[in-house]
């Protein structure tokens, strides 16, 4: 009993000491909107998309979580509006997250465009004290869950695009301390289309994600496109994962996708990898698809 609560009081001590990264799903490989809010609408008309991700299988009380992202343009054509829903579960943790994106689009010229977003969000957050096993069968201290944590946060960012390239930067929460000081965490990703033969496109693209007091994250992927209905691709993330994945388009508006993530970290020896799964469809018309057609 007394072990337990020492455990959990190191826990808590711990985040409430240092700024961490916020979660990181691959969903982003799929959909962008989930790192940056400046995204929303590049698709034009509605565009859902659903994620279910279990990151180190096998690993007791290892994350999941599922995620709900969507977006579309509205009038007048240069705004969009946007929303992710998340559940994430972390041991005893329980996190629900919603957040609203707004992004205006302005056309530099014919080719280029720049997007400016804005993501207001609400997190709640409880612990499950049920779930821990204490040597005192019945112990009164871990019958009841705590008390829900409501916290409000805002995020940022910046889009640029043209038909074969893209780069963003954004800041998706400000982490606070329990002390009261503030840590901004910043996100940089961008990529590049290279039309290999008329059917094959290669697109190598980055992730950089950077917080005071936490060692700098990078994401490097490569990803290849088969008769515009078949994606697949390899990323390395620096110090936790190397990354296949892959997206099949079924028809012009539904798509599915699936990633696994190898762990290279610490945890290597304890979980059989992360396992990924997303779901993504488009209602508006063929005609409304995405330009570029690759991110």
């Amino acid at each position: 009993m007394r072990t337990v609560r020492y455990i959990l009081a190191i826990l808590f001590f711990t985040n409430s000491l240092f700024g961490q990264h916020s979660s990181l799903s691959s969903n982003y490989l799929f959909n962008t909107l989930a790192v940056n809010p400046a995204y929303a609408g590049q698709k034009k008309a509605l565009d859902l998309t659903l994620v279910y991700r279990k990151q180190w299988a096998g690993f007791n009380g290892s994350p999941q979580n599922i995620s709900l992202l969507s977006s579309m343009e509205i009038k007048p054509k240069n705004l969009s509006v946007g929303f992710q829903y998340d559940n994430d579960r972390i041991g005893l943790t329980n996190t629900n997250s919603l957040k609203l994106a707004i992004a205006y689009r302005v056309k530099l010229n014919k080719k280029h465009t720049i997007s400016f977003g804005l993501q207001p969000m609400y997190k709640r957050v409880f612990y499950d004290f049920s779930k821990i096993r204490t040597t005192s069968e019945g112990d009164a201290s871990f019958i009841a869950n705590s008390p829900a944590i409501n916290l409000f946060n805002t995020g940022a960012g910046i889009y640029y695009y043209h038909k074969k390239m893209f780069i963003g930067v954004s800041s998706p929460e400000v982490i606070q301390t329990k002390n009261g000081v503030k840590y901004y965490e910043f996100n940089a990703i961008g990529g590049y289309i290279i039309k290999v033969k008329e059917n094959i496109i290669l697109k190598p693209s980055f992730l950089v994600r950077q917080i005071k007091n936490s060692p700098v994250q990078f994401d490097l992927n490569i990803t290849g496109y088969f008769n515009d209905v078949l994606g697949v691709g390899l990323a390395y993330r620096n110090k936790d994962a190397i990354v296949a994945y892959a997206d099949f388009s079924v028809n012009k508006k539904f798509k599915f996708g699936y990633a696994y993530d190898y762990s290279i970290g610490p945890l290597r020896k304890y979980n059989s990898g992360t396992h990924e799964i997303m779901l993504n469809y488009f209602f508006g018309k063929f005609t409304d698809a995405p330009t570029p057609r690759y991110f």
